[in-house]
């Protein structure tokens, strides 16, 4: 499947996309690199480009903490930039343990029109391959300023992921002025304060604020959205809640109640963890897609059904008439059949 990049709003085709990229961003580095570029096995995903950022030892051997094993990739071709982060490999009580200090954005990020404060921890986490330990600003900068090249820059993110791909998102806004066309996060936690979350929701970025380019997917009962908890943190952006069955609603408590009771009937104690999975993001999302594309595929059995019914009423009896009529029943009929290709060809194409 390939992303809809016609498209500013929210779309399933492109949270179902690049919830699959952020699951490509756990694998290992030749192996990602192969699923995205392709190789004597793979077709990949159309990209030529990859580069591959892991600060895992350096980060070790500085003053980060241990959960500043930062890993990525960016990648892109001659439409896009994907700008993809690794969230942890073994889900833990990492949310709760990490350090919770609050650190000012415009001096973090050397940007006096940012406001507010950000969680230090995943901030640090994106100085670890920001300008050290791979440039990983530096590449994003060459590839969206390339000549004879116009690529649109999405950044995307699972769990600690999604918080890293925040801070990217704010910090090329607000300090390098790009223009942003989407930033889709899974199971994000929350690591702005009030003040920062509201500065970042208003940013206006080529004309729309960010909270309209920003959607973060929250599955559920997914226990990382709920951390760091309020007042302290805000969550930011656009949240797209996926419900106990999976399908795009509206958040409520009581369906996070019925989704930890169905939980429970199915033998699954922490319904929680389960919910945070990317395989489970991805699930939803893949059938939510599917959903969507169902009136299309109902149009073109419409459309098709009328085809057949006008060939048996209107051509077969040409026999009775003169050729010059048949004939433009003829191609009338041939009109529609070729309608029906198209439809269903637009139904189907990303499957």
């Amino acid at each position: 499947m390939k992303p809809d990049l016609n498209t500013a709003k929210f779309s399933t085709q492109n949270a179902f996309y690049f919830a699959s990229l952020c699951q490509i961003a756990y694998k290992p580095e030749q192996e990602a690199k192969g699923l995205v570029k392709g190789n004597s096995t793979n077709d990949g995903l159309g990209f030529d480009r990859f580069h591959w950022f892991d600060a895992g030892e350096a980060a070790k051997k500085s003053s980060f903490d241990a959960i500043q094993d930062t890993e990525a990739f960016v990648t892109a071709n001659d439409d896009m930039i994907a700008v993809v982060f690794r969230g942890t490999k073994e889900l833990t009580d990492w949310a709760t343990n990490i350090d919770m200090i609050l650190r000012d954005c415009a001096e973090q990020w050397e940007a006096p029109d940012a406001v507010g404060s950000v969680h230090e921890g995943f901030n640090d986490g994106v100085d670890s391959v920001w300008e050290e330990y791979g440039n990983m600003r530096k590449v994003i900068k060459n590839l969206y300023n390339e000549k004879g090249k116009n690529r649109k820059l999405y950044i995307a993110g699972h769990s600690l992921g999604a918080a890293l791909a925040t801070v990217t998102a704010a910090r090329l806004s607000y300090v390098d002025n790009m223009d942003i066309a989407g930033v889709y996060t899974i199971g994000s936690p929350r690591l702005f304060d009030p003040s920062a979350a509201a500065g970042f929701d208003s940013r206006m970025n080529d004309g729309t604020p960010l909270k309209d380019k920003y959607f973060r997917c929250r599955n559920n009962n997914d226990v990382v959205t709920r951390v760091p908890p309020p007042p302290s943190y805000e969550h930011v952006g656009t949240e797209i809640y996926l419900d106990r069955f999976g399908t795009i609603s509206t958040s409520s408590f009581a369906d996070r109640i019925l989704g930890s009771l169905s939980a429970l009937c199915r033998g699954e104690l922490i319904d929680g963890v389960d919910d945070h999975s990317t395989s489970e993001y991805i699930r939803h999302l893949k059938q939510d897609v599917i959903n969507s594309k169902v009136p299309a595929f109902d149009k073109a059995k419409s459309t098709c059904r009328d085809a057949i019914s006008n060939f048996i009423l209107q051509v077969a009896p040409d026999k009775f008439v003169d050729n010059i009529e048949g004939l433009k029943r003829f191609k009338k009929i041939k009109s529609t059949i070729e309608e029906v290709k198209q439809v269903a060809k637009e139904a189907a194409k990303d499957f």
